[in-house]
């Protein structure tokens, strides 16, 4: 929530707790206390819409970074001893396949990462040692295990799912922006054209209950941290005797 949007929603919480503190004084008017109720929905809305959007992206960038991290040093290491037993063996097809210098290798985007980890795992599958081999063939005379392999697999698989993370939170973050307006500016419709005029109405009769709801219609700006009365914003104009 922007500084001016916590104000408002903060003017709401003192609005409500003024009618809620002087509820005697319209009893006899149910209209009044469907407008409070109205405006207490509208509250509610703000701070499930506030929740969401303080949902920070910071922990999804986090999680698909720690992959990324984990997936090129996997991916890099393997497609080095792949190389390397290719040149071995004259297989020249499958050195192409995976040999990228270290400059273009750091320079692959997330999904041409997410592409490349998978083909490097594909090339080195068939060239583990089998069951019942002497693990020192194939691939293994490099270190490399079926266990490695398969760990590189899950992690790009992974890292694959994760990659659209951050610009969903992102999305959700502008959802909950645009709630959190739409919300408030039905309260300040609520407030100016339903609820200022009756306070005004039942204001000779009640002057204790009209001044503590005019008192709490005030914007106070804590964003600039003087804590002062700012002039009322987008509407929410309040008219003192």
């Amino acid at each position: 929530m922007t500084d001016a949007q916590i104000n408002r929603h903060e003017m709401h919480q003192a609005v409500l707790l003024a009618l809620d503190a002087h509820a005697e004084a319209y009893a006899a008017a149910p209209a009044v206390a469907a407008h409070r109720d109205a405006l207490a929905a509208l509250a509610a809305r703000v701070r499930t819409a506030a929740q969401a959007q303080a949902r920070s992206t910071r922990g999804a960038t986090a999680t698909k970074a720690g992959l990324r991290d984990a997936v090129a040093d996997r991916s890099w290491r393997l497609a080095q001893a792949l190389g390397a037993w290719a040149r071995d063996d004259d297989r020249p097809d499958v050195a192409g396949a995976v040999g990228l210098t270290r400059r273009e290798f750091n320079a692959l985007r997330d999904l041409e990462l997410a592409e490349y980890s998978e083909v490097v795992v594909a090339e080195a599958r068939p060239h583990l040692p089998a069951d019942g081999d002497d693990p020192a063939t194939g691939l293994g005379a490099y270190g490399v295990t079926a266990a490695f392999v398969d760990a590189l697999d899950a992690l790009d698989d992974q890292f694959a799912e994760n990659l659209a993370t951050p610009r969903d939170a992102i999305a959700a973050r502008k959802g909950a922006r645009a709630r959190i307006a739409a919300a408030q500016s039905e309260a300040a419709a609520l407030l100016n054209d339903r609820l200022d005029p009756a306070v005004d109405f039942l204001a000779p009769d009640h002057p204790d209950f009209a001044q503590a709801y005019r008192d709490a219609r005030l914007i106070v700006d804590r964003g600039v941290g003087r804590g002062s009365d700012t002039p009322p914003v987008d509407g929410d104009d309040v008219s003192t005797p």
